[in-house]
């Protein structure tokens, strides 16, 4: 191609340029070493913070960590100052750098770190303070992200978003869309006739790059809604393609929480199939939940948060060789 207008040859070296640092923003060089899981044990992260709802991006020079950072104890749980988004980085699961807020407060619950037309977006919700909605932060580093975006307010006035909240934002793309799976509440009967908050799941998807405009597939019913062994309902989901099918791996229950998991060939139409058993450790000793899966070359992976008898929250891993059938890590002698 030759180009008698200079600016106009500028311009088009622009472009390419710009073309170029995007393909590897979108797709980082794997130079990071194999990671040496079979030397780790769990848990694998703990924190004088709360540690909750992990995310994990992989990178060309290793891992970025994305959670829920609580800062007060128990009692201050309901405090927005006391939650942010934070974000640390890793190489080997032993040691974590970096760790700092990437929010302002009153945020909490990050989901799957996409590259949506250009640039990584991260969604996440408002917390505790009511109503809780859905929001995302943009970069194109990976190092500096914008303030919050909110979207997909319309779900709040679901029919079965009774409370009319949003929380637990989980990205997927496939192929043109984005989908989204989201969390709305409504309040349900236990069996023991008393009356408590079931969380239900949501479902929309959209092809905008600007994410303003869904198309919501739930509008009549929760894609999963409360069940006998579940009355308090689902939240915290992660989807992965395994094989042929996707797999949905999310939290079931609140007051008695553990892990489930559901099957789908498109994303669109789901089978639940039932209980994860994860072994007990201490570390997870009341509670497991909020999963993030990824594959590694040899192995597929789980970061979990955990709640210890103390309330306390941290991460363990989990390795699986197919992302159905999953192995806890050993834990720690003291």
């Amino acid at each position: 191609m030759i180009f008698h207008n200079r600016p106009m040859k500028l311009v088009v070296i622009f472009i390419l340029l710009a073309l170029a640092h995007t393909r590897l923003c979108a797709e980082p060089t794997n130079n990071v070493a194999r990671l040496d899981w079979q030397s780790l044990r769990n848990p694998v992260w703990v924190a004088k913070d709360n540690l909750r709802d992990p995310s994990v991006l992989k990178t060309g020079s290793g891992y970025q960590i994305f959670y829920s950072r609580c800062s007060g104890n128990s009692s201050g749980w309901g405090n927005p100052k006391n939650w942010a988004i934070a974000c640390a980085t890793t190489t080997d699961f032993r040691s974590f750098q970096n760790d700092h807020d990437i929010s302002a407060k009153g945020y909490a619950s990050p989901g799957d770190v996409v590259f949506w037309h250009g640039r990584w977006v991260l969604p996440y919700q408002t917390y505790p303070a009511n109503p809780c909605r859905l929001c995302f932060s943009e970069s194109s580093d990976l190092t500096t992200w914008s303030a919050p975006k909110y979207f997909l307010d319309e779900a709040r006035h679901l029919s079965w978003n009774k409370i009319g909240r949003l929380i637990d934002p989980s990205f997927v793309i496939a192929g043109d869309t984005l989908h989204c799976f989201f969390v709305g509440s409504a309040f349900n009967t236990n069996a023991d006739k008393k009356t408590i908050r079931g969380n239900l799941l949501g479902h929309a998807i959209t092809r905008d790059p600007d994410l303003q405009h869904w198309e919501i597939l739930t509008k009549d019913a929760p894609l999963i809604g409360v069940s006998e062994r579940a009355p308090d309902g689902v939240e915290n989901i992660m989807v992965s393609k395994t094989g042929d099918r996707w797999t949905m791996i999310f939290s079931e229950g609140l007051a008695a929480q553990h892990l489930a998991y559901a099957i789908s060939p498109d994303l669109l139409t789901w089978e639940i199939k039932g209980v994860l058993d994860i072994p007990r450790q201490r570390w997870n000793a009341v509670k497991s939940g909020a999963p993030y899966v990824w594959r590694e070359p040899d192995q597929w992976l789980m970061l979990l948060m955990g709640t210890d008898k103390n309330k306390r929250t941290s991460f363990g891993l989990l390795t699986s060789p197919d992302g159905m059938k999953w192995q806890m890590l050993p834990e720690t002698a003291n």
